[in-house]
């Protein structure tokens, strides 16, 4: 019984599709509706068609982009004005920032520790890295720093001559 069920419906489903391959195929859009109320609204559809096409091939000629004046890199260090420092702490005892001098001392890095007053009267130990005369000794103790948990903080300074 399954069997012929299946057969009826490959016979059916063959059928189908010779059946579709005698239809005539359509030849693209149908002459022009007897109704003349229907020929506005091609129309403003082809006119609405023709509105939403871009302009971009049209605008970019006519468009003129002015860049900002920006300084150019300068990637030989004795060009530069500045070196780079990294500050890897700000602590309130001076014994807490020694000793974060002293593990980035076991990282080969050669730190220091600055002593700040505030206009509060408040004292703060910063302990920095550096300095560096170029970006990518800079990036190097950077990385160093973080594989040691440390987060660090990049700053730009006066060369001192």
């Amino acid at each position: 019984m399954k069997w012929i069920l299946s057969l009826a419906t490959v016979g059916g489903f063959i059928g189908f599709i010779v059946y579709l391959n005698s239809v005539p195929p359509s030849t693209g859009p149908q002459p022009a509706a007897e109704n003349p109320a229907q020929q506005p609204a091609e129309k403003t559809a082809k006119q609405q068609e023709k509105k939403q096409r871009f302009r971009f091939y049209d605008m970019l000629p006519e468009s003129e982009v002015i860049p900002s004046n920006v300084d150019e890199y300068a990637p030989d260090p004795s060009k530069q004005n500045f070196d780079y420092i990294v500050q890897s702490g700000s602590f309130r005892s001076k014994e807490d920032a020694e000793r974060q001098r002293a593990q980035i001392a076991f990282q080969g890095l050669r730190a220091s520790v600055q002593h700040i007053e505030l206009d509060s009267g408040s004292v703060w130990y910063r302990v920095n890295v550096g300095p560096f005369t170029s970006r990518s000794q800079m990036s190097s103790a950077m990385d160093k720093l973080v594989s040691i948990n440390i987060q660090p903080l990049a700053r730009k300074i006066p060369k001192a001559n």
